[in-house]
């Protein structure tokens, strides 16, 4: 379903009922990418998941993207659906989104679930993602650019090489100018320091198998946010959902189970 969300049409789908919780997706991804486990969060909540700028359904403006701009495009569509406050779960770019929303409308936030990202891009990082934005720009995505392999951790990736597939092919759809404008616009970011002013509850999930964000940035993370959870889950890489959806499942409800509950109480003091 595509809505107007100020300055752009972007696709949603929501599912279930009660606090609301948006899911955003990563890079060369897509609203479905939550589809393993949407039916489970959908039984405790009122779920959006959401096409980001430049993928999926959603409108795909020229370049250059900002974080800034996902911030704004997440705010304007929880606007066109009268939504207040949310919980808030980003994985990888979805958790470089959720961050900068964050950051510049922390009112909005009922609680903060980052899953595979971190607060700061090293220089080395940053030449990588610049190579393969310009790669990509230049000759479109394929089996090497759009390759999810390494998203996964070695045994998950031997098992299923089914689900390495999918992931690969919905990258390799994407549109070139878009994907490169995206992987550019979370690029480079440098937010530790400034992430000690969200007041928000905040859980983040790391695998310690991940090879495209090292565990290491997730206990950088964790320090930054003031009041945090770390929760480091042993064989799974970078799409932590995909591989254990019912370890990322019971994780992110019993935290937002949690902090509604700890709402409640408030209310009724």
């Amino acid at each position: 379903m595509r809505i107007d969300a100020g300055t752009i049409h972007l696709n949603y789908e929501t599912s279930g009922n009660g606090t609301p919780l948006v899911l955003t997706h990563g890079l060369g991804g897509d609203l479905h990418f939550w589809d393993e486990s949407c039916e489970a969060l959908a039984a405790h909540h009122r779920v959006v998941r959401w096409d980001v700028r430049g993928f999926g359904a959603s409108d795909k403006p020229p370049g250059p993207y900002t974080p800034g701009d996902f911030a704004r495009d997440l705010a304007g569509l929880l606007d066109a659906l009268g939504l207040e406050a949310v919980h808030l779960l980003g994985i990888s770019m979805g958790g470089v989104i959720a961050q900068r929303f964050a950051l510049d409308f922390p009112r909005r936030l009922l609680s903060l679930i980052l899953v595979s990202t971190s607060s700061e891009v090293g220089e080395r990082a940053v030449a990588n993602w610049q190579r393969l934005a310009d790669l990509v720009e230049q000759r479109g995505l394929d089996a090497r650019t759009a390759d999810a392999s390494r998203g996964f951790s070695p045994g998950f990736a031997a098992a299923h090489p089914e689900v390495v597939r999918g992931v690969t092919e919905r990258a390799r759809h994407c549109e070139p100018k878009a994907y490169a404008a995206a992987a550019r616009a979370v690029a480079d970011y440098q937010w530790t320091a400034d992430l000690g002013r969200v007041d928000a509850p905040a859980l983040v999930l790391q695998g310690l198998e991940d090879q495209l964000t090292p565990p290491g940035g997730a206990v950088k993370l964790g320090r930054a946010l003031s009041r945090s959870r770390v929760i480091m889950i042993p064989g799974s890489g970078h799409y932590l959902p995909l591989e254990q959806p019912r370890v990322f499942e019971a994780a992110a409800l019993s935290f937002t189970g949690g902090v509604d509950g700890m709402r409640n109480l408030r209310c009724r003091k």
